[in-house]
């Protein structure tokens, strides 16, 4: 039953996927970021539906990447492309550490953030549309990378410092152990052997990406922040997910035109 409660504590928080109401307690959101990749399982689900769907009526490209790039969106509430939006104001305000953190707490966004968006959203649909004509099994380890860099987002807040002692992110991992650190890593090599069953380069070009992100993030985090915090957590997931999106889409490019 506690697990259950974690389950939909996780899936409340970080999506908007309807879910039992109860009165939490401190206990129900002990573990409740390691169940954060299932999230992007059901992403990557309702993607790989879609696609089928899409197969089935001939629907066009331009057409399946506009409703592909708003599912993610749809399900989660968009929580990630707030970090991330958070975190460009905060980055392009050039002012201390501290001041940063009061940025990151602001609730109105600036013209950086949304600059930021736009040009982040264009390389999204960019990168899919080339994924969506290119190698199938590509596109379906495309969809799996919901849920794999969920996974390597959580090792990281699971991992890293933090930037305050307090917030969301820090309530959420201040009880955490070695278990779920391992639960995630677990996760996390299950579906890049699903990803490498299905198209072996992929699965190395994501577990590459994700390496090389990781310690650029955590670089990143540390110079600018002090530490990660709950927005810097959705930043993560949001620029992680793009620079694989675009790995993939040079290697369909690549395979498409006979260089692998």
């Amino acid at each position: 039953m506690r697990i259950l409660k974690n389950i939909i504590v996780a899936f409340s928080l970080y999506s908007r996927i309807p879910m039992p109401i109860f009165e939490w307690k401190e206990e129900d959101m002990k573990h409740n970021l390691v169940f954060l990749p299932w999230i992007g399982g059901c992403i990557g689900l309702v993607c790989l539906g879609m696609y089928f769907l899409f197969s089935r009526f001939m629907i066009p490209v331009l057409a399946q990447v506009c409703l592909y790039t708003a599912m993610p969106i749809l399900i989660t509430g968009g929580f990630h492309l707030d970090g991330f939006m958070d975190v460009q104001d905060a980055k392009q305000s050039f002012k201390s550490k501290e001041e940063k953190l009061e940025i990151l707490k602001d609730p109105h966004i600036g013209a950086f953030a949304v600059i930021r968006l736009a040009l982040f959203g264009l390389v999204w649909i960019a990168s899919l549309t080339v994924l969506c004509e290119g190698n199938q099994k590509i596109l379906f380890v495309g969809f799996m990378l919901f849920f794999f860099v969920r996974c390597i987002s959580s090792i990281l807040s699971l991992t890293l410092k933090h930037a305050k002692k307090s917030g969301m992110l820090h309530m959420e991992t201040e009880k955490s152990t070695k278990w779920d650190v391992a639960w995630e890593v677990l996760q996390a090599v299950l579906v890049v052997g699903l990803m490498a069953y299905l198209h072996w380069i992929s699965a190395v070009v994501c577990c590459l990406v994700a390496v090389t992100y990781a310690f650029c993030y955590k670089s990143f985090c540390y110079k600018e922040f002090g530490g990660i915090t709950g927005d810097t957590t959705g930043y993560s997931i949001a620029m992680m997910e793009e620079w694989i999106l675009v790995a993939l889409s040079v290697l369909s490019v690549m395979e498409n035109s006979g260089l692998l």
